[in-house]
């Protein structure tokens, strides 16, 4: 399980068991002599200095305009901050759900997960390769002797979810959470009542929307947001899935249980639902809910039974993508990419170095992690006319013999399968125009089918790995730019 935190435009997963909590900007950072830039400085929480490290800063992300928070994260025996925007959610990534992109060891973020069916991509932050870094630091744990009295069964501190359901602070245990879902797509519900007014599609699943606040005997408004949506097991064996609605996602808990505050019982409707009452240092409190009376609760179960969300449709898509992955992505036309020739997939930063070359093909040069990455457009590239890249364009990093590639995108759409892919596919795949790839009958021969989640569609075959060599040789020699006679 991985908790999933924003910094600028990319969401990065970091593991549960070492995010202790997101706790607010500081009013005050305190200077500290470092020599890498992306040392923020230190700051006091709980009466001991913990260094910031600037996650824009650090990944190579440009800073957007927003508060920041900080994700106070445990490595190698000590703690330290990391600065991100905001916190979005957490993630069950079982190791067939993570892809190794190609590359040098020990880059920062060198797997990826990609949802196939909305395109989302989180990056997995590396923890170990960030500890070795130079001028990497932790401030050390409080000596055993010390830390006992203040904060006993430290082994036995759980992550806590931390949300807000109709104007109340609620929280569950996250190991339970099996998905969060961001701005969901609700209907009406098809079979209404005060507990159950929504449904939702979760590809292709039916899931009925709980009312949370209605099922904890807590009063509930005439009208209520639903931002975003968790989803939990139901039954008494976990088999069946509902999903509960709230406003908005607070942040992460490290608690320990044993520190939860009971509560009386006089006078709640359900008081088996509430364990009690966990209270934070700066005086903020939330309600812990009960997650496994939850999901044995009588209207979870008999919504998950009219839904009938016992189906592990999860686990028959991932076993659909595991045979010959691929990266499908827009550039006019659908292409699909194996998977394996991709290093990473980045926004295109909104500044980069522009080389203001007469030939459209040649974007200009980002900087990722202090490498400089040639940006060509792989749509005026296939001859198309000049294109302007737009606030959503995405970049292919491919790796060549001597540096990396960069193709601009409008989107990557998915990671998928191939179906029946031949043999000789690459060799008779999409080519550069007047290579082969301008004839229509040529041109079908790089057609292929794609897969995920029992649905299929055609796609046009392109090696990445191969264009990249090609364009590697043609900055060898000098090359008449296109229209332009030889003098």
């Amino acid at each position: 399980m991985r908790g999933v935190v924003r910094i600028g435009e990319l969401e990065v997963a970091l593991p549960a068991q070492a995010l202790e909590r997101v706790v607010p900007w500081p009013d005050r950072l305190a200077a500290h002599p470092s020599p890498v830039p992306w040392l923020l400085g230190l700051f006091e929480l709980g009466g001991q200095p913990l260094p910031l490290v600037d996650g824009h800063g650090l990944l190579g992300v440009p800073p957007v305009e927003r508060e920041r928070r900080i994700a106070v994260i445990r490595q190698g025996g000590g703690r330290f901050g990391l600065a991100i925007d905001n916190v979005v959610d957490i993630l069950r990534l079982p190791a067939d759900a993570i892809v190794q992109l190609q590359g040098a060891p020990g880059r920062l973020l060198g797997q990826v997960h990609l949802r196939p069916e909305s395109g989302r991509l989180v990056h997995l932050l590396d923890l170990e390769a960030l500890a070795a870094l130079p001028g990497f630091e932790v401030s050390a744990d409080v000596p055993h002797a010390h830390r006992q009295g203040a904060s006993a069964g430290k082994d036995g501190e759980r992550l806590y979810l931390l949300f807000e359901c109709d104007g109340r602070r609620l929280c569950l245990d996250a190991a339970v959470v099996q998905e969060l879902v961001d701005r969901p797509q609700l209907a009406p519900s098809e079979f209404a009542s005060d507990s159950c007014r929504h449904q939702v599609q979760l590809r292709g699943q039916t899931l009925p929307v709980l009312e949370l606040s209605a099922l904890l005997g807590l009063t509930t408004p005439a009208h209520s947001r639903r931002e975003q949506l968790l989803v939990l097991a139901a039954g008494d064996q976990g088999q069946y899935r509902v999903a509960f609605g709230f406003e908005r996602l607070l942040g992460m808990w490290r608690r320990d249980p044993a520190q939860c505050a009971p509560l009386l019982g006089f006078g709640l409707e359900q008081p088996e639902l509430l364990c009690g009452v966990f209270s934070a240092a700066d005086g903020e409190t939330a309600i812990v809910i009960d997650h496994l009376v939850l999901g044995c609760q009588a209207a979870a179960v008999a919504y998950a039974r009219i839904y009938r969300t016992d189906r592990d449709l999860l686990q028959e898509e991932r076993r659909q993508v595991r045979r010959q992955p691929c990266l499908t992505f827009l550039a006019e036309l659908l292409f699909a990419v194996p998977l394996e020739q991709v290093a990473e997939v980045l926004p295109l930063p909104s500044r980069y170095l522009r080389l203001g070359q007469r030939d459209p093909r040649l974007l200009g040069v980002m900087e990722v992690r202090g490498q400089q990455i040639t940006l060509v457009c792989l749509r005026t590239l296939a001859g198309a006319q000049r294109v302007e890249s737009g606030p959503g364009d995405q970049v292919i990093v491919v790796e060549g013999q001597r540096q990396r590639l960069g193709f601009v995108v409008q989107r990557v759409e998915a990671i998928e399968a191939f179906t029946d892919l031949r043999a000789d596919a690459l060799a008779r795949s999409w080519q550069l125009p007047g290579e082969g790839g301008a004839m229509p009958a040529q041109r079908a021969q790089s057609w292929v089918g794609v897969s995920t989640g029992g649905n299929s569609r055609q796609a046009t075959l392109i090696d990445l790995g191969a264009l990249v060599q090609r364009l590697e040789r043609q900055a060898r020699q000098a090359v008449p730019e296109p229209g332009l006679a030889t003098i």
